[in-house]
């Protein structure tokens, strides 16, 4: 069995890890906020539609099919 004031020493010090962590956390919170502020779109642009969480609504990705390229492996000789 540990020593209590070993696992109470641990315990204060994986505390204090967790403090700074969430310091860190509230500060990039903050940058990004600040960064989101900054990035404006043109005026001419109509704003983005947003879902029902608030996210903005991303476009649906382009259908395309690729075109038939020969490959280095369709040119090379056959052997039977």
């Amino acid at each position: 069995m540990k020593d209590i004031y070993e696992l109470l020493s641990q315990k204060e010090s994986e505390y204090e890890r967790l403090l700074k962590e969430v310091e860190a956390l509230r500060i990039v919170a903050k940058l990004l906020d600040d960064s989101a502020e900054v990035r404006t779109s043109p005026p001419s642009a109509p704003p983005a539609a947003r879902d029902s969480q608030g996210y903005a609504a991303q476009p649906a990705p382009r259908a395309t099919t690729p075109a038939a390229t020969p490959t280095a492996w369709a040119s090379a000789k056959q052997f039977p």
